[in-house]
């Protein structure tokens, strides 16, 4: 299935939209280059939305005070951006579920691609 775009030069100009798989690709790519190659950040939650053609992808990470905080983005597909939806801090206990439940990201691997 392809999108239709607006004609150019009169004549109509057709593209294929990422698999949500490419763009997923696309989304860590993005999101990588936000963190620092050394610091530790784990993959929380990843959900692709169809409706708004949208990755919401949520992070564990350090904050820039020090704290240990959980992070959300969501990724644009179509506009190819990525945006910063907020953070809210996670105690100890907290801290170490998602640590041992969660994959982590690597931050080096995705920026180098």
């Amino acid at each position: 299935m392809s999108a239709l775009l607006a004609p150019r030069n009169g004549l109509p100009s057709s593209i294929e939209p990422p698999t949500p798989e490419e763009s997923l690709n696309d989304a860590r790519q993005r999101m990588a280059r936000t963190f620092r190659r050394d610091e530790f950040v784990w993959i929380i939650a990843e959900r692709y939305d169809e409706h708004t053609a949208a990755w919401l992808i949520d992070v564990l990470r350090q904050g820039a005070e020090g704290r240990w905080m959980r992070q959300r983005y969501r990724y644009d597909v179509p506009a190819g951006v990525l945006y910063f939806l907020g953070e809210s801090a996670v105690d100890r206990q907290t801290f170490r579920e998602v640590r041992r439940s969660s994959t982590p990201f690597d931050v080096p691997a995705w920026q180098d691609r």
